[in-house]
């Protein structure tokens, strides 16, 4: 099975699901998962916008200041050439005064001698006696003249004239002085005035009035305009300014966009990562019980939904066997294969490990749910090939569907995983439908593990032992220790059932301890003779397992080369480089270890060779059937002639028939272990097995001992 990388119709339906849980739940305060649209929106609004808007209006205070600074010396030039035209009326009135004391009025003026009353006396016009009389020449402003005083400003035809009396002994001089084109030029350049000229009266320039106060003309220039002038000069240099501004701040607002957008999709994963398996992509259990009690807050009534709660049985065989890689393959295949299933109605999510959710809606939820757990168990019949590598898992398939009574989300999946542990321990690859009669084995289950704890910590456990004998002599040459419990009661609770829920429970560390420390104060006055005992895969993979056995040794006085630590391969596959310490350790401490339970399971040669095993102990699975089977016959061995290269002692487990001895013997065998020497007994009947030391089990040669 390949596993592509096209959009599955599951994926639209999680989509909607994962927006709706992010929004509605509460983890977050906005939706993570925003579309371009709202997020380009989101940007303009609380980045491009101000950054634009505050760019904007230092770029246009910007202009406006050296704007200002150019009109300012406009205005400035114009205030001076105002004052600098002012200086050249003047000039003018000057001229005219000093025409009337010498009596030279230049080309165009006039001048008239004239008496107290204004009879003119004497007149000259354009340089000649004239009968021109100084009351038609000057009309109204004579009289004004006759006083004396400023000289005054008329017109003298179509050009401007200055006009001034100066007195002549008991009458007077009145001179007119026109101003010519050559006159105004000269105080131009004296003055730094350009195109100086009269014009008719208006606003600008300084006004020409008569005595009468009536606008004559008015003086007026070119204005300069340094602002002006500097403005076209450096209007480049402030372009080029203000561009590389704006750029920037464009630049600014695309690295902001850039760190914004990163931020976004930063937070979204993140969200998406709280809520989304990693592996698999597809909702985490967190999502899952989020959207079953959004899902059950919104239904009005009965609860139409059900949970569908899987585990895949032989999922850790595999992984144990291919390693991590293929296991991780094999769950997101596992996880592809159910999300399709679900044909983009109902939602699929991991919840650890290899188990798996699935929600039901609708009002005909109970028979989607039992269904669709028969479509899970026929695709996952079909075995899965990984590089070539066959991997082979089934699912047990727990089923809660909600009530009235109780819609609450952690309680309906709790009950789909009690549903499904009931599947698994029925057999497995089936389906179980939750019904109360299953809490009740639960409540057992805690019961046992109260009466446990208890026990262990009144030391109530009893530990018995199986000889292990020379495959040729027969005689013990060690025994394997055993828990019990209870101990001396009527009620019977065998291992494969208490040491799953002291697993669970977490108790599997004190009993290990108290079985191991049984065991050696025991076996320590059975001279000769090797002690083995079970640890757990709990129990191993405990970084401080080695400073327990040490402790355990020095509590009792154990000969350390005397004691054999048993472990399953399952337990070295999970972390291979622990696993690899802890056997460094024990070796240091002199204690060995043993390969238990070999055959089982996906065992592997890579294994033996890799780590420093003392032992192997072949399965009575593989033993039971060489006398039947010749495949069987020649796996066995081929499984002791491996060990006894890489330097490994076997010993054959569960032997009940004596035609078995033989052909393991052949087969290089070294010790047996199983009901046709011993069951398990006590340590006082052990002590006499062992006393006198040269009684031996070969006694009973085609018979099981029974004790």
């Amino acid at each position: 099975m390949q596993i592509g990388t096209k959009v599955l119709p599951w994926q639209g339906k999680f989509q909607t699901s994962l927006n709706f849980f992010c929004f509605h739940v509460g983890l977050s305060n906005s939706p993570p998962m925003r579309s371009s649209r709202s997020f380009v929106v989101d940007f303009a609004l609380k980045v491009f916008a101000p950054s634009f808007l505050a760019a904007t209006a230092i770029a246009l205070f910007l202009l406006y200041l050296i704007n200002g600074i150019f009109e300012e010396a406009n205005r400035l030039d114009r205030a001076f050439a105002q004052r600098t035209a002012e200086s050249v009326v003047l000039t003018l009135r000057g001229d005219a005064a000093r025409a009337a004391e010498t009596g030279s009025t230049g080309i165009g003026g006039a001048s008239f001698l004239v008496d107290k009353s204004g009879r003119t006396l004497d007149a000259t016009v354009n340089g000649q006696r004239s009968g021109l009389t100084a009351s038609d020449y000057f009309g109204r402003n004579l009289a004004t003249l006759l006083e004396g005083g400023d000289p005054l400003f008329l017109l003298s035809g179509s050009d401007i004239a200055l006009a001034a009396g100066e007195p002549r002994g008991e009458n007077r001089l009145i001179a007119a002085t026109r101003i010519t084109a050559d006159r105004l030029r000269t105080l131009s350049r004296q003055f730094a005035l350009d195109n100086l000229r009269f014009d008719v009266p208006g606003e600008d320039g300084v006004a020409i009035l008569s005595a009468l106060g009536s606008a004559v003309a008015t003086l007026r220039w070119s204005d300069r305009l340094p602002g002006d002038i500097a403005r076209q000069k450096y209007r480049h240099i402030v372009t080029a300014a203000l561009t590389g501004f704006m750029f920037v701040v464009g630049l600014l607002i695309y690295m902001s966009w850039r760190g914004f957008k990163d931020a976004h999709e930063s937070k979204a994963r993140a969200i998406a990562a709280s809520v989304t398996d990693g592996l698999t992509g597809l909702p985490n259990r967190r999502s899952v019980l989020a959207l079953m009690g959004a899902a059950l807050r919104q239904t009005c009534g009965e609860p139409a939904l059900s949970v569908l709660y899987a585990n895949l049985d032989g999922f850790k065989e595999v992984n144990d066997a291919y390693g991590r890689e293929i296991g991780d393959r094999l769950l997101k295949a596992t996880a592809a294969g159910i999300a399709f299933l679900t044909q983009g109605r109902h939602v699929a999510g991991r919840c650890g490990g290899d188990e798996f959710a699935v929600l039901f809606e609708g009002h005909d939820h109970r028979h989607d749910a039992l269904r669709f757990a028969t479509h899970v168990n026929d695709f996952l019949a079909a075995p899965m090939v990984f590089d070539g590598r066959v991997a082979s898992v089934s699912a047990s398939i727990g089923i809660a569907h909600a009530d009235g009574a109780s819609a609450d989300a952690e309680e309906l999946l709790r009950r789909a995983d009690i549903a499904m542990y009931a599947a698994k321990e029925n057999g497995r690859n089936r389906m179980q439908v939750y019904e109360p009669a299953l809490e009740f084995q639960r409540e057992d289950n805690r019961s046992i593990a109260s009466e446990l704890r208890g026990a262990i910590d009144q030391r109530r456990l009893g530990v018995v032992y199986q000889p292990i004998v020379d495959a040729r002599t027969r005689r013990i040459t060690g025994v394997e220790a055993l828990v019990r419990w209870p101990f001396e009661s009527d009620r019977t609770i065998t291992p494969d059932i208490f040491i799953p829920i002291a697993e669970e429970y977490g108790l599997i560390e004190s009993l290990g301890f108290f079985v191991l420390c049984e065991a050696c104060a025991a076996a320590k006055h059975w001279d000769g003779i090797t002690l083995s005992v079970n640890a757990s895969p709990v129990q191993f993979m405990n970084p401080a397992f080695a400073e327990l056995v040490q402790r355990a040794l020095d509590e009792t006085g154990f000969d350390p080369m005397h004691l054999e630590i048993e472990v399953t391969e399952g337990v070295i596959i999970d972390n291979a480089q622990r696993t690899q310490a802890i056997i460094d350790q024990l070796h240091k401490m002199r204690v060995s270890v043993v390969l238990d339970d070999f055959g089982t399971g996906y065992s592997s040669i890579g294994h033996l060779r890799r780590f420093k095993f003392d032992k192997l102990k072949l399965d009575r699975s593989m033993v039971q059937d060489i006398l039947h089977k010749p495949a069987s016959l020649r796996l066995v061995q081929g499984t002791i002639a491996m060990a006894d290269a890489l330097g490994l002692r076997v010993t054959a487990e569960g032997i009940e028939d004596e035609s078995q001895i033989a052909v393991l013997r052949l087969a290089g065998c070294s010790q047996f272990q199983g009901y046709l020497f011993s069951r398990p007994v006590d340590a006082a009947r052990i002590a006499r097995l062992l006393n006198p030391p040269e009684t031996a089990l070969a006694e009973w040669p085609s018979r099981s001992v029974k004790f």
